[in-house]
């Protein structure tokens, strides 16, 4: 039962709407997790309205159950989301999905909000016909690769530089499949 400190977190799909409320999450969540891990005047430097321009067109492409984004809400308020797309490595087949971006407001960090997003992009990925699903994460970020694992995710070897132009960093690839069957969802 929810109160009025832990209430009940919810998640569904994200529509035009929601493009402010993405941006502001988006840029955020970045300055929440990331200080220590990327340059800090990058982090200074994230804008809203930048942001703002991308949900634009990524919202844009949705393409339900392939392509889209789940947002997690806090009483109404979004406070998280997560992204989902075919995978855009040049080592995947047809059948793997990716979790582009997953992002939650430190406010809401451990109350398993990024456990649903997670649930809701791999069920939908699975309803899509995906028979695996990877994600790329800051190889220096022990939280989110601690909370991956925690998740069931398995580093699968992959791994890239990011170049960012202000810094380069470097990822690491995560991967799941034991996927949800078909008529699992949010």
């Amino acid at each position: 039962m929810a109160d009025d400190a832990h209430p009940v977190l919810s998640v569904r799909r994200a529509s035009p709407g929601d493009v402010g409320a993405l941006a502001e999450v988006h840029v955020r969540a970045w300055q929440e997790a990331y200080p220590g891990l990327v340059p800090q005047d990058y982090l200074d430097a994230l804008s809203v309205d930048d942001r703002a321009v991308q949900w634009t067109r990524m919202l844009a492409e949705t393409d339900w159950p392939r392509c889209g984004t789940f947002v997690l809400e806090d009483r109404g308020a979004v406070v998280g989301f997560v992204h989902l797309r075919p995978s855009e490595d040049d080592d995947a087949s047809d059948d793997v999905g990716e979790v582009a971006a997953l992002y939650v407001r430190a406010g809401a960090w451990g109350r398993g909000g990024g456990r649903a997003l997670l649930s809701a992009a791999t069920a939908e990925l699975g309803r899509a016909g995906c028979t695996s699903v990877t994600l790329w994460v800051l190889g220096t970020n022990e939280r989110a690769r601690c909370f991956y694992e925690r998740c069931g995710w398995v580093p699968d070897g992959g791994e890239k530089v990011h170049d960012w132009v202000t810094f380069v960093a470097d990822d690491v690839r995560y991967r799941m499949d034991r996927l949800p069957t078909a008529d699992a969802g949010p």
